[in-house]
């Protein structure tokens, strides 16, 4: 129902003139005499009666008249409703992201982000490869902080690109070795990270005929280069995994050079809100200087 036509009867009927009504609507005395008919033809009977006293509200309309004002208030709430969660929507970005990314890049680019927005609120949810891309086709999260993968579907913000390295447990002999080449996996213990860092790295493997015998985790990369420390295995980690890490380690380049490009995922470039777009561009100069 068009709360127009009821909001302009309500107002007919308590001025008792449609003159008064039409002027206060900015309606013309014709128009609004035509909504009032298009109204009382749209309910089934007659809501006005016209004289040359004015107008008034007829028996049916006198009826009407509490439910119309329940009707009236009921949208101006709808309508408040509606502005707080946009405005609260407004203030509020969700991101889904890689643990690697969240810790090494993240901070750095809310810290430089909050400098114009002081009062837009960020947060952030760690998932796997395939939970990030699921929430930003959901909508669950507005943005995701990822490496390309061409079967799953989002528009992509290129960042940086990330070499993969060898991590080796530390007995290995590294002696004259500048990088650690790929077939020397080949029927080795191979300990595969979790959060979806199998489809980073088993092209390496197809691209070079590799087999490992590989064990799959659901541990963190911590743990999984804990684990490689203490002679459980090899792995291929990324050189922001690496940052920070112990080094209990031997850590090489791969041979040939491998890697995976980051950057941030959208459901729709072309219906990104202009938020979301501000914090895309702070994130690509900010990754772009470190």
């Amino acid at each position: 129902m068009d709360t127009k036509k009821f909001e302009a009867l309500l107002l007919s009927a308590e001025q008792g003139s449609f003159t008064r009504s039409a002027q206060d609507l900015g309606y013309t005395q014709s128009g609004l005499t035509h909504m009032m008919n298009a109204l009382e033809k749209e309910v089934g009977f007659q809501l006005l009666e016209r004289g040359h006293y004015g107008t008034r509200l007829t028996e049916q309309g006198e009826l009407l008249l509490p439910y119309v004002r329940q009707f009236l208030q009921s949208g101006k709430e709808l309508s408040a409703k509606m502005e707080s969660i946009r405005r609260q929507e407004n203030q509020r970005i969700r991101v889904g992201a890689f643990s690697s990314m969240a810790l090494h890049w993240a901070p750095v680019i809310l810290q430089r982000f909050r400098q114009d927005y002081p009062d837009l609120r960020v947060e952030i949810q760690m998932g796997s490869m395939e939970e990030i891309y699921g929430w930003v086709r959901t909508g669950e999260v507005d943005l995701g902080m990822v490496s390309r993968q061409a079967e799953l579907k989002a528009d992509f913000f290129p960042l940086k690109d990330d070499p993969l390295v060898a991590v080796l447990p530390p007995e290995y002999n590294c002696a004259g070795q500048e990088a650690f080449d790929v077939t020397g996996f080949n029927g080795k213990e191979f300990l595969m990270p979790s959060l979806g860092f199998t489809r980073d790295i088993m092209p390496v493997f197809r691209r070079s005929r590799v087999r490992p015998k590989i064990q799959k985790t659901t541990a963190d990369d911590a743990v999984v280069i804990s684990m490689v420390a203490h002679g459980l295995g090899y792995s291929i980690m990324s050189e922001l995994i690496m940052q920070g890490m112990p080094r209990t380690v031997q850590v090489l380049p791969l041979r040939p050079s491998a890697g995976r490009e980051l950057g941030l995922i959208v459901r729709d470039r072309n219906a990104v809100k202009p938020t979301v777009q501000a914090l895309i561009d702070c994130a690509g100069k900010v990754v772009a200087a470190l």
